[in-house]
Parts: C-alpha cells; structure tokens; sequence
C-alpha cells in the first residue's frame, strides 16, 4: 500500500514567505519617488512649464544654428516683438479660461492704435495711451453686452464687431495712416531700460496683472469657475454674466495697451494693422498651455509662448527665409498650436491609464 505523500514541513515553523525585494522596499526613499512620479499631473505640469521647455530647446538650437540670433540686441528685438502680441494674449488668456474668446482684437487693435497715434500730437502721450485703452475697453463693452444681454454666441457677436470695427476704422481714417514721431510718443515701443526693451517689460507688467487677477481675486476664482462649468457656476451663485461682460471689457482694455504700444514702435497706425492678428493672439494663448474648452490656463505659459512665436520669426529672417515660405511656417504652427490640446489630452488618458494598475 502506498501511503500518500506528506507535506514537507519547513525546519522553521515560524518562518513566512516574503515578497521579493524591488527597489522599493529595498531604498523606500526609492519608492516614495517612484509613486511620486506616478502621481504627478503630467498635464498640469505641461499647462505649466511645456512651452517654457520648449522655448529654451529652441533657443539653444537657434543660438547653434544661427550665430547672430545670440547677438543680445537681437535678443532685445525678440523680447520687444513678442511683446505686441503678448499684451493682447494676457487679455485673451483670461478669455479662453472663461470659455470663450474674441475674434474681434484685430480690428480693435487697430482702431485703437490709429486712436493713439493720432492723438498723441495734440494732447500727449499720457492721453493718448489712456484713448487707445478706452477705445479698447468700450469695444469690449460692446461685445460683451452682446453675448451677455442679447444673448448672441461669442463667435457670432465678435466675428460682426470685426467687421463692423474695421469699417469703422476705415471711415474714420478715409484709408489713410497716422504719423507721428515724437521723441516722448517713440520711446515707448522702441526705448530700453537697461538692456531690456520697454514694451517687453510693459508686457510682464501685464502678465502678472493678469496672474494676480486670475489666482488672487474673486473674479478670477469666478473665471476658472464658469470655464470648467457655467452650468455648475450659475447654480452655485456666481455671478455669470457680469463677469463674462468684465471678460470682455479685460479683453479689450489690454488689447487698446498693446495696439498703443505697436503704434508707438511703427511710428505710425492704420486700418489695414497686423492682418490675422487675432489669431495670432488665440494661436499663443493655447499653444501657451490654455484650454480652448475653458477652465484651465497659465499666464506663464501665455508669456512663453509669445516669446517663442517671436523667436520663431526671427529665426526665419535671419536665415533670409522668403516671406511667402514665412506664412507656410506661422500657418503651420498656428495649426500646432490650435491642435496641440486634443493630442495633450489623449497623452495625458493614455499616461494615466498605463500607470492606473500600478498605483
């Protein structure tokens, strides 16, 4: 007879079976960083410092390619051309993050610019400043009141008072261009302090305006609030369409700071300004790490993606790129930066899926 065969009993009854040893148990130092890294927002932190990262990889492969790009006046030149766009993308970043936008900033930049221009011979430089931002802020006023109290989309009321704004422009001006090249009136888009341009620190002063509204006010608390879900926002009592009409008027008030800015750089201001300049604006806003659906968004971000446009720009004209080859380019990268939140969306799913069962 066989008899069945008996379990093997360990020469220690108390001993157990322990895991294997990973890193993690090895060095929990190891481990607290390895779950670390799992739960970092990878989206957060592109929203964050994406571009910024990108803008230095561009600079240092500009600086090694194109020796005269490291040149400081020409690094002067970049800072002060992203600054025209800049102004007005501080303005739209707060737009985008409440859900909607302003095709009409073109056209307010240039009426607003003439606006400067033309004043500034007569009555200053202060006052015509202060027009050009008047006139921006009234348009937006304007649009404001009619997506809030007519009830009109954004895009339908801003793609009318484009054309309505640039006809006016044209009336006003019978076609033709101001001038004006005051020492005073100059200074403002061309002068430096230091070795840093005005207009660029002017758009830092901006920027952080726009940050300090954005995370250190009620206003901006309602902002992020309505952009994640206006529905949500209503209900909870905030404030929706009085701060959608601020939006608006925001918008239009720095929009008016940099058209004066422009004016002052060109010495001159008319209707036909910066073609396609609200989409450059809506283009930097989001390839600066804004969400086109609202709700989420970084000034910085705003801020580094101007710069980068501007580098992009210079590079082309240092390398005497044809102009015509120039738009493919800026087109290209405006198709980038309107595409890029979808491919960071489906990055971010994937990323977080992949790293689910581990966590």
């Amino acid at each position: 007879m066989i008899e069945p065969a008996l379990p093997v009993k360990s020469a220690n009854p108390l001993r157990t079976v322990r895991p294997a040893k990973t890193d993690e148990t090895v060095n929990p130092e190891v481990g607290q960083a390895s779950r670390a890294i799992r739960n970092l927002d990878w989206d957060l932190l592109w929203e964050k410092f994406g571009i910024a990262t990108v803008l230095a990889f561009v600079w240092i492969l500009a600086a090694l390619a194109t020796p005269r790009f490291a040149n400081l006046d020409n690094l002067a030149s970049v800072l002060r051309q992203s600054a025209f766009v800049g102004v007005a993308a501080v303005g739209m970043t707060i737009a985008i993050i409440a859900g909607t936008f302003d095709l009409s900033v073109g056209s307010t930049q240039a009426l607003s610019a003439w606006t400067a221009v033309a004043i500034a011979p007569y009555f200053g430089v202060l006052p015509a400043f202060i027009a050009a931002v008047a006139v921006g802020g009234t348009i937006g006023l304007l649009n404001g009141s009619l997506v809030v109290l007519v009830r009109i989309p954004a895009f339908i009321a801003t793609l009318g008072t484009m054309f309505l704004i640039s006809g006016l422009t044209f009336i006003l001006t019978n076609g033709q261009t101001a001038r004006f090249n005051g020492k005073d009136f100059v200074w403002w888009g061309n002068g430096l302090i230091g070795n840093i341009p005005v207009p660029f620190i002017l758009f830092l002063f901006c920027a952080a305006i726009g940050a300090f509204i954005l995370h250190r006010t009620s206003f901006g608390r309602y902002v992020f609030t309505i952009g994640s879900n206006a529905g949500a926002a209503y209900v909870a009592g905030v404030p929706v369409g009085r701060t959608i009409l601020f939006v608006f008027v925001v918008v239009g008030l720095f929009t008016g700071l940099g058209a004066a800015l422009l004016g002052s750089r060109l010495y001159s201001a008319g209707p036909g300004l910066e073609p396609g300049f609200e989409l450059n604006v809506i283009a930097t806003v989001v390839l600066g790490g804004t969400r086109l659906a609202g709700g989420r968004g970084s000034m910085f971000g705003t801020v580094a993606a101007a710069i980068l446009f501007a580098t992009l720009s210079n590079v082309l004209n240092l390398n005497h790129v044809d102009a015509f080859v120039q738009r493919v380019a800026v087109g290209l990268v405006l198709l980038l930066a309107l595409s890029v939140e979808g491919v960071r969306q489906r990055l971010v799913e994937r990323w977080n899926r992949r790293q689910r069962p581990s966590s």
